[in-house]
């Protein structure tokens, strides 16, 4: 019997080694899509499997910890105590793994804020996890400050955080869109359109903006026409990255054109809505309640 030739020995190892990373992978991959997509216990199992196999990937962990909320979210308050352990451990798994990917430490800067302090949570957590997040960037500490300000009811100290954040990077989109849907909690229409022109002049590609000026719009029930215009501009704007749901700009239209007094147009957004997602449980009230 002839020797295996050594080349074929290195390649059978090469191989063998690069098997488990490209199943790795793959499994993340599977369930960062089927989180994604919605479905959550689906995503949770994958991302178990590429744990399984690779204990130390961050992202992975990132990933689980996130399905998990998800499934909380969607759940009654037994779901949300029975996962509430899973979703902080992996989060903290993922911060530990990868200290300086700071999107893993706002996650989990998340998750101390909402959950209470039986289970794990508590704003004396977040405020140091904040701390470390501006240690790595100014600016996201700022929004990560902001944000416990915000849930520990200090409006002023979170609308500062949350201002100076857009100050000093005008640029960034998704920092001023922060401050906007904020000053849209407070009722502060002037601000939050003042923000949203500013924006739309420096950069008319930003599709989030233009669907958060007619939700402005809806929501001051103000401005009725650059509201439309905006949402007809966002649903013809190519999708995004984390961009909202189409489902969701032809519900606020269609809200829109109830308060304009077309309420044939407002059905016609609400079926439109509808088509798009079946499920979406905003638009079908709205259309019983239309009649």
């Amino acid at each position: 019997m002839s020797e295996w030739p050594a080349t074929a020995t290195r390649a059978l190892l090469l191989t063998l080694t690069l098997l488990p990373a490209a199943a790795l992978a793959d499994a993340r991959a599977q369930g960062e899509a089927l989180l994604r997509a919605g479905q959550y216990k689906e995503a949770a199992e994958q991302l178990e499997r590429a744990i399984a196999q690779s204990p130390k990937d961050a992202e992975a962990h990132s990933l689980l910890g996130q399905a998990y909320g998800a499934q909380a979210g969607a759940g009654g308050m037994i779901t949300k105590m029975r996962l509430a352990g899973k979703i902080r451990d992996h989060f903290e798994r993922a911060v530990a793994l990868a200290p300086d990917k700071i999107e893993h430490r706002e996650a989990l800067l998340e998750f101390y804020v909402q959950a209470p302090s039986a289970i794990g949570g508590g704003l004396d957590k977040a405020r140091a996890e904040a701390a470390q997040i501006a240690k790595r960037d100014h600016v996201r500490g700022l929004l990560a400050s902001g944000r416990i300000a915000q849930l520990d009811g200090n409006a002023e100290l979170a609308l500062s955080k949350y201002r100076q954040a857009a100050k000093e990077q005008p640029g960034d989109a998704r920092i001023v869109l922060r401050l906007v849907v904020y000053l849209q909690e407070l009722k502060r229409w002037p601000e939050a359109f003042e923000q949203l022109d500013a924006l739309l002049a420096r950069d008319a590609s930003a599709g989030a903006a233009w669907y958060q000026l007619g939700r402005t719009a809806v929501f001051s029930n103000s401005r009725h026409a650059d509201g439309e215009a905006a949402l007809k501009k966002f649903l013809a704007m190519p999708r995004g990255e984390n961009s909202p749901p189409l489902e969701a700009a032809h519900w606020r239209l269609g809200m829109l054109y109830e308060q304009m007094g077309r309420k044939a147009d407002a059905k016609q957004q609400y079926l439109l809505a509808q088509q798009v997602n079946p499920g979406h449980k905003e638009s079908k009230a709205a259309l019983k309640k239309l009649g």
